[in-house]
């Protein structure tokens, strides 16, 4: 039977959420407007911060006509940005409810295509941690992080319940872009967040939650690091140098180098499909740690190509089919305990 392939880096907007976000107005901090068609457009502090160009990204029937094209077997489906931690306090619990009973409803319309991601209002980490334990029971399989949460570090003390929650039912995170920490600066040089703002920003939180010891606490949480790890493949020199030369005077104190934790702990996805950004991931990570992941539908996704991708690292590379297997499928399928293809 040949390998199922599982795309842990995709997102979908419940209609309804899509529909709440249109009908807030242009003066508020966050609002969406629809353009016509399938067109929608995010904004978040007067930036667009996302683009919806296909009917999949909100129409389950539409996304499973582009998961056939693409050969795409099994999606692990997320609210992507913006996230109801974003909302007001009551406003936010209240659409986390809901889009985690629409993405439990997708899961069990279309079983064995679609399982989901717990969608958290963070900006309440009590009603956070009821919703992760009622989406437990729901059955999701993950939960989306995202890379600050308005403002905060992920590392932070009042973030650790949740944390806790993951480490007992053993859910993995999926570290996502938020709007950047380097919003200003991006602003200054007049760069798109999705160059640098949103990499830099997902690198940042996954290596403060290693560096200020969250992994050492909680030994059974992992993170699938999004956009083939951000940043980090390329300064791993960097990070156990960091780390080794400068970590005692910024008092932090590990059981092993960075380097190694994010390498036994973290699994970058595949999205970036540019090869030799690739190999020098696969290289460092190893198969049995990169992942699958498309960005379905975002602008800098490429559903259609991400299979490909693979397979052209696997010919540069030389890997043997249990490798490719590994990357396509079968690491998600131990990392999130998805039942056997049916």
């Amino acid at each position: 039977m040949a390998q199922r392939t599982v795309d842990v880096h995709c997102h979908w907007y419940p209609k309804e959420y899509l529909d709440f976000l249109v009908s807030k107005s242009s003066t508020e901090d966050l609002y969406a407007t629809h353009d016509g068609g399938t067109h929608y457009r995010i904004w978040q502090k007067g930036v667009c911060t996302a683009h919806i160009d296909r009917a999949g990204h909100y129409d389950l029937k539409a996304r499973i006509e582009d998961l056939d094209k693409a050969g795409l077997n099994t999606q692990l489906l997320s609210v992507t940005i913006p996230g109801p931690e974003v909302l007001p306090r009551d406003v936010g619990i209240s659409w986390a409810k809901k889009c985690n009973d629409a993405l439990a409803k997708a899961a069990q319309d279309y079983p064995g295509r679609f399982y989901h991601m717990a969608s958290l209002p963070y900006q309440d980490v009590n009603e956070a941690c009821k919703e992760l334990e009622r989406c437990h029971q729901m059955g999701c399989v993950g939960i989306q992080m995202f890379s600050n949460v308005n403002g905060e570090p992920v590392y932070l003390d009042k973030f650790h319940p949740i944390y806790e929650l993951a480490n007992k039912y053993e859910l993995p995170f999926l570290v996502h872009p938020a709007f950047p920490l380097t919003a200003s600066v991006m602003n200054l040089m007049k760069i798109p967040y999705q160059l640098w703002g949103y990499t830099l920003d997902t690198s940042m939180a996954v290596v403060s939650l290693i560096f200020q010891g969250v992994l050492d606490k909680f030994p059974k949480m992992t993170l699938i690091h999004g956009h083939l790890g951000g940043t980090v493949p390329y300064f791993v020199r960097r990070l156990h140098d960091s780390y080794k030369g400068y970590g005692k005077e910024w008092g932090i104190e590990l059981k092993e180098s960075p380097d190694i934790t994010y390498k036994k702990r973290v699994y970058p996805d595949t999205t970036s499909f540019y090869l030799p950004a690739m190999k020098c991931c696969l290289e460092w990570i190893g198969p049995d740690h990169m992942v699958m992941g498309t960005d379905y539908a975002h602008r800098v996704g490429d559903p259609e190509g991400a299979i490909k991708a693979i397979k052209d690292l696997s010919t540069q590379m030389g890997l043997k089919q249990e490798e490719v297997d590994m990357i396509l499928g079968k690491n998600l399928e131990k990392l999130f305990k998805l039942p056997p293809k049916k």
